[in-house]
């Protein structure tokens, strides 16, 4: 089943271009509160957001549908509705985007998460993140909050949906896996040129530490 809906999520990745008050004084004050991020003023998207509060700068905290995790969540990120997929407390998957108009950037991710015994094969799991990467290397071993994170990244140069121009993709990806039970989940993220007909420059550093950020948030 993960393996389906990572090719379905990947496949869509790259055809993307682009308590309260009773009276009016507490209903304006709430208004007032209200960000005005892209995440928070989507309907869907705000369905999944803890708290209007940043947990970090430029950052919300996402709570799965399954209840079986949280991560960081850029503050003008959107969720596709028509993406996501989820089956009572042990699977979960979703497609989001954001847009950086002023840097010609867009960025792309796609998470899925499972409770299942198959989670804790690694090898297995880490053959999917070379399947849908095209990674050969050897994946780096990061621990973060008690979890295990098999990260890699590469670059890869595609057709533009649109211009039909090549372009570079930026990817970064892990299986991050709880030692602790039978939780474990695959994050994609890649970033490119919003419009192909324009110039954009991509800071590899400045992504991959982003990428590597929200890895790092997951608590499961």
């Amino acid at each position: 089943m993960i393996k389906q809906f990572i090719k379905l999520n990947l496949a869509f990745m790259l055809t993307l271009t682009a308590g309260c008050g009773t009276d009016s004084a507490g209903k304006a004050e709430k208004q007032e509160f209200t960000p005005e991020t892209k995440a928070f003023k989507d309907d869907f998207t705000r369905e999944f957001i803890k708290s209007p509060d940043e947990t970090e700068d430029g950052y919300y905290t996402f709570v799965s549908k399954t209840k079986g995790y949280t991560m960081l969540f850029p503050v003008n990120a959107t969720i596709s509705s028509a993406a996501h997929d989820y089956q009572e407390d042990y699977f979960e998957t979703y497609n989001f985007g954001e847009s950086v108009d002023e840097e010609n950037l867009s960025r792309y991710f796609t998470v899925t998460y499972e409770d299942k015994p198959s989670t804790r094969d690694i090898e297995f799991n880490l053959e999917l993140l070379t399947e849908h990467t095209g990674y050969e290397s050897e994946f780096k071993e990061i621990r973060a909050l008690d979890n295990v994170i098999y990260y890699g990244k590469g670059n890869k140069e595609l057709t533009h949906n649109e211009t039909g121009k090549k372009v570079m993709f930026y990817g970064y990806f892990g299986y991050i896996q709880s030692p602790k039970d039978h939780k474990g989940l695959h994050f994609f993220y890649q970033t490119t040129c919003r419009k192909a007909d324009k110039p954009c420059e991509v800071n590899e550093q400045v992504e991959e530490e982003r990428a590597l950020l929200m890895m790092k948030s997951i608590q499961f």
